[in-house]
């Protein structure tokens, strides 16, 4: 057998021997490559008897070395469920659709009634700047937005209730 050939055998075997102790695929091709690695180091500095013996013997003490780390270093099982800060697309799309129910409705309510409640709750003016501003009484301008915010109110509810995802 070749020399190559040789490896190639004793890279298989050895995958086979520390996937047996380890169970772990991806952890024994990394432990088979740190073999070889300290296999050809230690070949530089001295005559190696017998390669395949030593080769074991460091993938031994390198699965060792595995699971103390393991042991150190508990791992925590990763759950379906992970805590994220941003809103689920659910969240953001039921959020998109009422704000599009919003604008729809704020576009069919009557201009005055319109006036007052942007005033009042977008930019947050008192009852009795909007009053001055509009030539209304402060009742009247408190009546345009309870009229406006209940006007929102059904129209939201209607809109969850089909399912309709922004039509008012």
């Amino acid at each position: 057998m070749t020399d190559l050939a040789s490896l190639r055998a004793q890279r298989r075997d050895l995958y086979q021997f520390i996937v047996r102790r380890t169970r772990d695929a991806a952890a024994a091709e990394d432990l088979v490559q740190e073999t070889f690695e300290r296999l050809l180091a230690y070949e530089q500095a001295r005559t190696i008897v017998d390669r395949a013996a030593l080769s074991y013997r460091i993938a031994l003490n390198l699965v060792r070395d595995h699971f103390r780390r393991a042991q150190r270093r508990p791992v925590e099982a990763l759950h379906d469920e992970i805590p994220c800060e941003a809103p689920a697309p659910e969240q953001i799309l039921m959020h998109r659709q009422k704000v599009e129910v919003f604008g729809k409705v704020l576009d069919a309510m009557p201009p005055l009634r319109r006036e007052v409640f942007i005033r009042r709750q977008l930019h947050g003016q008192a009852f009795q700047e909007i009053a001055q501003a509009l030539s209304l009484s402060e009742a009247a301008a408190e009546k345009h937005v309870v009229r406006a915010l209940e006007q929102l109110r059904r129209e939201v509810a209607k809109a969850e209730r089909r399912g309709a995802g922004g039509r008012p």
